[in-house]
């Protein structure tokens, strides 16, 4: 192999490298505003009402398939109800958003008739 071909191979490896980094890199930051949306969710104390995967208990059921962010935001900020207002030196906006991608994340419960132990399988 000549120089010229080490070298287009060399450089070809790093841009492959590069872009998988990337690529790596925003997987890890989409799955960690998840992540950290949870931590928020936990922290604020948003599970104490609508339970930890978001289910509903005190509070109304939030996931799967939650409101829009937009609406999400203003609720949270004026809700219409019971629930306390929440300023954003409470939570920040970033941490609803966040929030609000953790609850987006949550996926919708098996259907009951796939379930062997309710189908008397």
């Amino acid at each position: 192999m000549n120089v010229k071909n080490h070298l287009i191979l060399v450089v070809f490896g790093v841009v492959v490298l590069l872009a998988g980094a990337t690529i790596g890199a925003s997987a890890i930051q989409g799955g960690d505003a998840v992540e950290r949306g949870r931590a928020d969710f936990v922290e604020v104390g948003c599970y104490q009402c609508h339970g930890y995967q978001g289910q509903g208990g005190a509070g109304p059921r939030l996931a799967p398939d939650p409101i829009s962010l937009e609406n999400f935001m203003r609720i949270v900020r004026r809700p219409p109800n019971v629930m306390p207002a929440y300023s954003p030196a409470v939570v920040s906006e970033q941490q609803l958003e966040r929030i609000h991608a953790y609850l987006e994340s949550i996926p919708q419960p098996p259907d009951p008739s796939t379930l062997p132990i309710l189908s008397g399988e």
